[in-house]
């Protein structure tokens, strides 16, 4: 294979991928902000950086230069790409080339939100996740103690981390790499990090999308319901984030549930999230959804009472 960078720098090329948003699953009501959101991130242009050269790119692509695929900068096999980073967190898609054997969600692009100054492990025993997942419950103490959250961030999230850390991930050159994929926003981690015009963009370019939050309550934020459900833990916090145009998602410690809400198809008859896609935020109207608690979190697990 001839020499992945001619010159010593790469040129810097701008790509343009055109969005065909007629087979996006969008409300009607949502399709103007995303179709703004698309036309700001579309055409992104990629960095002229020479791998070659670079301690921090080189090792991705010494990995992968027998399997170009065609799709990516320089020929090269790319399985994450980095959506955005600031002083606290690095937010990275992985799932391009290799599927995630996550059975419940299925063939979905999985948005991974990491604090960036240390491993997600240690994140939590400093109590620096608070950057990631804001004022959610299922944190625990702060310690990583009476955790309830259902991510083992030993697993895959440490794994990301690392590979982030070793220059693995290759900053996003278009939103068009989401073309006909379905998206899990939020792997790990509050998905409103993310700018939103860029999560609008990218759901806009994918099939469908799943997605949730529990900084629902934030004024700030309140342009997220269109793509993410308000995630509850009281039938009272439910009847709350619907009044205010929500869909709701809860993780409840056994089948009971409220009149609105509806058990996840996951668990009723075994349907992935990727072929279900009902937890897409208000875009087709206010819903709510239940499931059972589940996970590594689940002995932990204690419902607030109001």
């Amino acid at each position: 294979m001839g020499s992945l960078c001619p010159t010593k720098h790469a040129p810097e090329v701008s790509l343009h991928f055109p969005v065909d948003l007629r087979r996006s699953p969008l409300h009607h009501a949502a399709r103007a902000p995303i179709v703004g959101a698309i036309q700001s991130h579309e055409t992104n242009p990629i960095p002229s950086l020479c791998p070659r050269r670079s301690r921090r790119w080189f090792p991705h692509y010494r990995r992968n230069r027998l399997a170009p695929s065609g799709r990516y900068p320089w020929g090269c096999s790319v399985n994450g790409f980095i959506l955005h980073e600031d002083r606290d967190r690095v937010i990275i898609a992985t799932g391009f080339e290799s599927p995630s054997d996550n059975r419940k969600t299925g063939d979905m692009i999985q948005i991974w939100i990491l604090v960036r100054s240390v491993d997600p492990v240690q994140a939590i025993r400093e109590g620096l996740d608070r950057l990631i997942c804001g004022s959610c419950r299922h944190r625990g103490d702060g310690t990583g103690k009476e955790r309830s959250c259902y991510v083992n961030v030993g697993q895959a999230p440490l794994g990301i981390w690392r590979a982030w850390k070793a220059g693995a991930y290759l900053p996003l050159p278009s939103v068009s790499v989401f073309s006909g994929r379905k998206v899990r926003f939020g792997a790990y981690g509050d998905p409103t990090h993310l700018p939103l015009s860029l999560a609008l963009a990218i759901a806009g370019a994918s099939s469908g999308w799943t997605g949730y939050t529990h900084q629902w309550r934030k004024p700030s934020l309140q342009g997220w319901r269109q793509i993410l459900m308000a995630s509850v833990d009281t039938a009272a916090e439910l009847v709350i984030a619907r009044s205010i145009g929500w869909s709701t998602f809860r993780v409840t410690p056994d089948l009971d549930h409220h009149a609105f809400e509806t058990l996840c198809a996951s668990d009723r008859i075994g349907t992935p999230c990727s072929d279900c896609l009902a937890c897409a935020g208000s875009r087709s109207g206010v819903r709510s959804i239940h499931i059972p608690v589940h996970g590594t979190g689940r002995r932990h697990f204690i419902e607030a009472t109001v």
